[in-house]
């Protein structure tokens, strides 16, 4: 037999490691590990040989079956191939007072209008807080148009931090959480791209680098659908469309044909409607607590704002307070 090479033993590893990873992400790290390698066509190679991407032929020269071993008959009577696909089981939130923020944009951020919705939660007495996607902006890693005057990636990463450690000085005993946003996914992302040589590095994980532990703030990814009583939440990105329209929560409702919050739109709206059985279905979106004049949009409808909701455990139902924030007000 002949022996396997140290990039192809590598390849194996990582895909025994991280079984979802694309192929050429996987690719590339080894590419970065061997850079003697021909190409990274070679290692992308390598690495769609040991998965059995390449066809018959190349999945019947592997010798390691259990890479690509389907599951046992007594299980899988059919020997249908092992399934990759994810679990995005609701995140439930257990308390009855929930303060809703959204779309902060760290370094970005309207502090004004954070203290605000911060105080209307504690006088409210919420006992958990739930930031709904957007906490960070990372300029620095966008696709699209980036304002280098700003925070570096480490003065950012350290503001966040700072706000999250005044956010748990404000609520103690408060459950809080962070479910991801578009903007927040960009850090990881942006390692799965640009530095496959690290992407695998606990260290680098977004909860890690914000050391959300520590805080005890429970860390939601971004397309993970969190539940309070019979109102699901999303930050809004998860779902397929544009900017939200002229009413983002009408366009919302037509995706979702249930009642939920999201943010993402930095708009204040409320869309309800009354099903054939009876039943009360009403969408909202909320405002933002950030600059209302970013670089790539300066001219927009956007307004600050927030939610609140207090919610029968019991039952399930509920009632939601769109909160908007005019001239340091909060109506």
């Amino acid at each position: 037999m002949t022996p396997k090479t140290p990039h192809r033993l590598f390849a194996e590893k990582l895909c025994r490691k991280f079984p979802d990873a694309p192929d050429l992400t996987l690719a590339r790290k080894v590419y970065k590990e061997f850079p003697s390698l021909k190409n990274l066509d070679t290692a992308r190679s390598s690495i769609r040989m040991i998965r059995g991407h390449m066809g018959g032929r190349e999945r019947a020269n592997t010798k390691d079956k259990s890479l690509f071993k389907p599951l046992k008959n007594n299980t899988n009577p059919f020997n249908l191939p092992e399934s990759h696909s994810n679990d995005y089981a609701p995140y439930i939130i257990s308390q009855s007072k929930v303060l809703i923020i959204s779309d902060l944009h760290i370094p970005y951020q309207d502090n004004k209008a954070i203290e605000l919705a911060l105080q209307y939660g504690i006088d409210k007495g919420a006992n958990c807080v739930l930031i709904n996607g957007d906490l960070l902006d990372m300029p620095n890693h966008s696709r699209f148009e980036k304002d280098w005057r700003m925070r570096t990636t480490t003065q950012e990463f350290d503001s966040v931090r700072q706000f999250l450690v005044s956010l748990r000085k404000a609520f103690p005993k408060a459950k809080i959480v962070f479910k991801e946003g578009n903007h927040d996914d960009r850090w990881e992302r942006w390692l799965y791209v640009k530095a496959p040589e690290i992407f695998d590095d606990p260290e680098f994980k977004l909860d890690v680098r914000l050391r959300l532990g520590e805080l005890n703030i429970d860390h939601v990814k971004d397309k993970r659908i969190i539940k309070i009583g019979k109102l699901s939440v999303l930050h809004g990105h998860e779902l397929p469309g544009g900017a939200g329209g002229v009413n983002p929560s009408r366009s919302t409702f037509l995706k979702t044909i249930s009642s939920c919050v999201v943010g993402h739109y930095h708009k204040t709206s409320t869309h309800v409607e009354t099903a054939m059985n009876g039943d009360t279905i009403s969408v909202h979106s909320t405002g933002c607590l950030c600059g209302l004049n970013p670089l790539y949009m300066p001219i927009n409808k956007h307004n600050l704002g927030f939610g609140y909701v207090e919610c029968d455990l019991k039952t399930g139902e509920y009632h939601f307070s769109n909160l908007k924030i005019i001239k340091g007000k909060v109506y």
